[in-house]
């Protein structure tokens, strides 16, 4: 099955299957798109350079992440390709996430804040 990651900065209302029944996403540059994406809107993603097809399934290597000035992003961990990236706007939760996948202990990372967090992930210089 192929794969498709994003190229552009963003690409939004991509429907998913979720625990609720079909939803929305927003997906950043970097990320997967996940299986059931309909085919019409996988071919007008493609067509409009949103994304890329990938050749086969990679285990997480990591692209060059373009920063802006006001904020740094790190490049994600193996097994993080949902959460390509954190950023300023990033919750509590995908943000202890991405510090898991980076090899953090879950129970330290739960006890800080979302500032804290922000610190170590997304403010770092």
């Amino acid at each position: 099955m192929t794969q498709y990651q994003v190229v552009a900065p963003c690409v939004t209302h991509i429907p998913v299957a979720s625990a609720s029944g079909q939803m929305l996403a927003t997906f950043y540059e970097g990320a997967i798109l996940p299986a059931g994406v309909p085919a019409d809107r996988v071919k007008h993603l493609l067509d409009s350079k949103l994304i890329k097809a990938l050749d086969e399934p990679k285990a997480a290597v990591p692209a060059p992440v373009k920063t802006s000035s006001s904020e740094t992003e790190p490049a994600p961990a193996e097994g993080g390709e949902h959460l390509a990236k954190v950023n300023s706007r990033s919750s509590k939760g995908d943000l202890v996430e991405y510090g898991v996948a980076q090899g953090g202990d879950r129970a330290e990372l739960d006890a800080l804040t979302r500032d804290e967090l922000l610190d170590r992930y997304v403010r770092q210089q």
